[in-house]
């Protein structure tokens, strides 16, 4: 993917949670997913935790019986608003996953929670790039918990794959193999932004975490998501 298609990709992903937030908030109080509360069982009270990519801050839920230092970080500086709403006396604060040794210089965690916010970052190289940064914030023995959607088990998605595929064989597509771009529609069905995702497959999300240095502690899948657990070798 030329730099071009990049940046106007990570612009996109920007402006769609702006526009969503209030939509994506509304649609984000159901039950957590299964294993979001598995992974908070073995966060140890005093740890410091790292929330990336926090959305509206609904991590917390998980973690409420825990005394932790938390501290949640997000693009979008309309979903940092909510969250601070949602959970005040909590700290958040508006930062890009791909700047964070700027944004948060000399901060280590215990656990970096990173749930569906690599589908997000357009490129293999811009994948790569997030995950050793997130790698610089762990902790020696720290623990970085990854979700990835798992799109290829959704008939919805499905078909919009195999599109893809053929979009970029024939040359009618900029975007990487496996990258879709569709519509967010409200609860009223009406389309109010353009999403991206990156459908990944379990091999490759395993050969990321991999290509940092860091060690597979689990992998596992369910129908939503791939799941990744890593840690400092």
């Amino acid at each position: 993917m030329d730099q071009k298609t990049t940046a106007k990709l990570l612009t996109l992903v920007k402006r769609n949670y702006q526009e969503i937030a209030a939509d994506f908030d509304a649609t984000r109080r159901k039950e957590l997913w299964p294993e979001i509360s598995r992974q908070a069982v073995a966060v140890k009270d005093k740890a410091d935790v790292l929330d990336a990519g926090c959305g509206n801050g609904r991590l917390l839920e998980a973690l409420s019986d825990k005394k932790i230092n938390y501290l949640g970080f997000d693009n979008s500086s309309a979903l940092i608003e909510l969250a601070k709403c949602n959970y005040p006396g909590r700290e958040f604060v508006a930062a890009d996953i791909l700047s964070l040794n700027a944004s948060l210089p000399d901060r280590k965690f215990d656990y970096i929670f990173c749930l569906a916010v690599l589908p997000h970052i357009p490129s293999q190289t811009l994948r790569e790039e997030a995950l050793r940064q997130l790698k610089d914030h762990l902790k020696p023995d720290g623990r970085l918990i990854i979700s990835a959607w798992n799109l290829w088990g959704n008939k919805k998605y499905r078909p919009l794959i195999y599109k893809s595929y053929w979009h970029k064989l024939w040359g009618k597509s900029d975007l990487d193999f496996k990258d879709l771009i569709f519509p967010w529609k409200n609860a009223q069905g009406q389309e109010v932004s353009q999403r991206y995702y990156h459908a990944f497959t379990s091999g490759e999300l395993k050969r990321l975490g991999q290509s940092v240095g860091l060690q597979i502690i689990e992998q596992k899948k369910d129908f939503n998501n791939y799941w990744l657990i890593l840690q400092r070798k």
